[in-house]
């Protein structure tokens, strides 16, 4: 979910009660997405979207990157079963 923290920022959490995963900020014409950690001490930037829901979207992609399960592309399918 997004919660928003002030006009140019949001933040990612799972749940309301949540603490926040990431940060959208308005950036230029679209909004950066953030990787925020206090424990890593650092930020990790994950890309520019069109939109907040686009950057939201694609921190739980990422997410899902990372815990692997990434879901197959059809060209990455097709290279497995010998079709490219």
């Amino acid at each position: 979910m997004l919660d928003r923290a002030d006009d140019d920022r949001l933040l990612v959490r799972a749940s309301p009660e949540a603490p926040p995963e990431a940060v959208v900020e308005r950036f230029g014409g679209g909004w950066r997405l953030t990787r925020w950690s206090v424990d890593q001490g650092g930020d990790e930037s994950l890309g520019v979207y069109t939109a907040a829901e686009l950057a939201e979207a694609a921190w739980w992609r990422h997410l899902d990157r990372d815990r692997g399960q990434r879901t197959a592309t059809r060209s990455e399918a097709a290279r497995r079963l010998g079709d490219a």
